[in-house]
């Protein structure tokens, strides 16, 4: 029953999953696929790098959100995330051990920290292809990895953690043979050995070939160059990185203090939990990664406690009591029928929280109406791009299309920096900004022109500008 009312729980928040400025641009090149029946490969949604190779990685991704977008609107998309976050959660709760309450407890743990990361975007394929690798080792079903990771080079660049993955468990698979020499341990450290380059064989079946490698590496390390918010480390003086960093180490703690039961554990319980450590560096590093680390974190701190711990809330065992799974079905049934009406009318409530009309009407029908070149930062080009696809923006989220330079100037521009070098390079004759930013007031200062101001937008145009 709890374990039922849990997963009402998760799917409930599922159907809330935020959308960025990314999902805008994401739904454009998905648009763009089925319109066009090509993947892109250069850039023509802005006029600043127009024509310059765009490696789109995520094609296959983006074409399935369009998708459920087109069956759906807003609401299918979010439909579709929904569904497949609680794919996700169904292949961890397989993943597990023990009694149903620890599994319960360590589920509302680590699921809801890893929660706060979900979002209208293509790293949820990346949530449900990473446990779905999981599984598929842990049950020794090894031809289907390379398929897997087929589909997944295509759907989203997470496809690196899937690598790392399959090679720490690969690793597990020759030290387990080296310690046990049982015959069943060497044919599994055989087969990995042959399925871990047929996967890299797999992974290179992309747009990009074998350059998805160094595109990947080279992607990520400009992120982080270029100062993006999520490839930041998780700090402990906010929310999400203190629950991160509170699990982390308690799962570090349970890990050391249950080393030797895992060692003598079976083939399933070494590779979860050797795949979510493998994983614990690169949350540490990166915002980005709390998700996949902590998704995997959960079945593995059930198979370090152990298949016997159970959680006691008193020393004295409780007498048991009859089952009554009828009333049980009956009241989770009960659940889901209430949870279905919460949905939409959490969605009509929560509209500005779920990001689905960013831009009002009349800040539109202004940027539609601006004299080009316009000017936007890089946080508002995914959603220019979407909702005025008419008018080339000057940057956006993809980034890669964007030398690191440019991305770089563009920020300092944003913390202060004059604006005047780019916008005279650019011929910048409007810009779209948050109703309160530094670059605003220059540009008032200045003698800009507002054609449009709410709480939330301000578009301005040049003096003389018309």
């Amino acid at each position: 029953m709890a374990v039922g009312l849990l997963f009402v729980a998760f799917a409930v928040v599922a159907t809330f999953s935020p959308a960025q400025n990314d999902t805008f641009w994401h739904l454009r090149a998905g648009a763009d696929i089925w319109r066009t029946g090509h993947v892109p490969r250069i850039d023509t949604y802005s006029y600043t790098e127009l024509g310059a190779a765009w490696p789109d990685h995520e094609w296959l991704s983006q074409a399935l959100m369009y998708a459920a977008y087109h069956l759906g609107g807003m609401r299918g998309l979010e439909i579709g995330a929904a569904g497949l976050i609680l794919a996700t959660v169904a292949i961890v709760y397989r993943l597990m051990v023990g009694p149903r309450l620890t599994r319960f407890v360590v589920m509302a743990v680590g699921l809801t920290v890893s929660s706060c990361v979900w979002s209208l975007r293509p790293q949820i394929f990346s949530l449900l292809l990473l446990v779905l690798l999981v599984w598929l080792l842990a049950r020794g079903r090894f031809l289907l990895v390379p398929p897997l990771f087929l589909l997944w080079a295509n759907a989203h660049g997470g496809v690196v953690l899937g690598g790392v993955v399959l090679v720490a468990a690969t690793a597990a698979a020759m030290g387990r043979w080296l310690r046990f020499r049982a015959a069943a341990d060497r044919r599994r450290a055989v087969a990995l050995a042959v399925v871990l380059p047929l996967s890299g064989l797999a992974t290179a079946a992309t747009p990009l070939g074998f350059g998805i490698f160094r595109f990947v590496v080279a992607s990520t390390a400009r992120s982080v160059a270029a100062q993006i918010s999520e490839w930041y480390a998780p700090r402990p003086d906010t929310a999400l990185g203190a629950a991160f960093w509170v699990v982390a180490l308690a799962f570090i703690v349970i890990a050391l203090a249950r080393r030797r039961a895992v060692m003598g554990g079976s083939w399933a319980d070494w590779v979860v939990v050797v795949a979510s450590l493998a994983l614990l560096p690169f949350a540490a590093r990166s915002l980005r990664n709390v998700g996949p680390f902590l998704t995997l974190a959960t079945p593995a701190a059930s198979r370090l406690l152990g298949p016997e711990f159970r959680f006691r809330l008193s020393r004295h065992p409780r007498p048991s009591s009859p089952d009554h799974p009828r009333v049980n079905l009956m009241l989770l049934v009960g659940a889901c029928l209430a949870a279905i009406p919460m949905v939409p009318i959490g969605w009509r409530a929560g509209a500005e929280y779920l990001g689905w009309h960013p831009i009002g009407d009349g800040a539109l029908q202004a940027v539609r109406a601006c004299p080009a070149p316009i000017y936007n930062r890089y946080n508002e080009g995914g959603f220019l791009i979407w909702f005025v696809p008419e008018k080339p923006v000057f940057v956006d989220g993809r980034q890669d299309p964007y030398p690191l330079s440019f991305v770089q100037e563009v920020r300092a521009v944003d913390h202060g920096g004059s604006y005047r070098p780019l916008f005279d390079r650019y011929g910048v004759r409007c810009a779209f900004l948050p109703a309160k930013s530094t670059t605003g007031d220059q540009l008032r200062g200045d003698g800009w022109q507002p054609r449009f101001v709410d709480k939330d937008w301000a578009v301005l145009v040049a003096p003389g500008a018309g």
